[in-house]
C-alpha cells in the first residue's frame, strides 16, 4: 500500500497521471507497430510478393522495395489522388489480371534494382 503522500498525491493529481499514461499506451502502440512491420517486411519470405486484390500500391513500395513515383507511373495512377485504391480495382482499370499485374510489377522491380546496382 502506497504512503499517505504518495495516496493524496494520486488523488491530486489523477488527471495529470491519466493523460501521462494514455500518451505512454499510445506512444507503445506505435513504438510496436512500427517493429511489426520492420520484422515483416525485412523477412525474406515477404519480399516480391504475388500480388492480392486487397493490396495497395503502398504494399508493392514497401515489399518490393520500390519508389512511390515509379510504382505510381507503372500502375498509370494520379500521384496527386489521395484515395487509395486495391491493386483489384487498379488490375480491372488496366484491363489486366493479377498474375499478369503481378508480372508487370516483377519486371519493373528487376529493371529498377539492375539501373540501380
Amino acid at each position: 500500500m502506497p504512503s499517505p503522500r504518495v495516496q493524496k498525491f494520486l488523488r491530486q493529481n489523477w488527471m495529470l497521471l491519466s493523460v501521462l499514461l494514455g500518451a505512454a499506451i499510445i506512444a507503445a502502440w506505435f513504438i510496436i507497430h512500427a517493429l511489426l512491420q520492420f520484422v515483416w517486411f525485412h523477412d525474406p519470405e515477404h519480399v516480391d510478393v504475388e500480388l492480392r486484390g486487397w493490396m495497395t500500391p503502398r504494399y508493392i513500395v514497401k515489399t518490393y522495395g520500390l519508389p512511390r513515383p515509379l510504382v505510381l507511373e507503372t500502375l498509370q495512377l494520379d500521384p496527386e489522388s489521395h484515395r487509395p485504391k486495391t491493386l483489384k480495382d487498379i488490375a480491372a482499370d488496366l484491363g489486366m489480371t493479377l498474375p499478369e499485374l503481378t508480372a508487370l510489377i516483377r519486371e519493373t522491380a528487376e529493371t529498377y534494382r539492375q539501373g540501380n546496382k
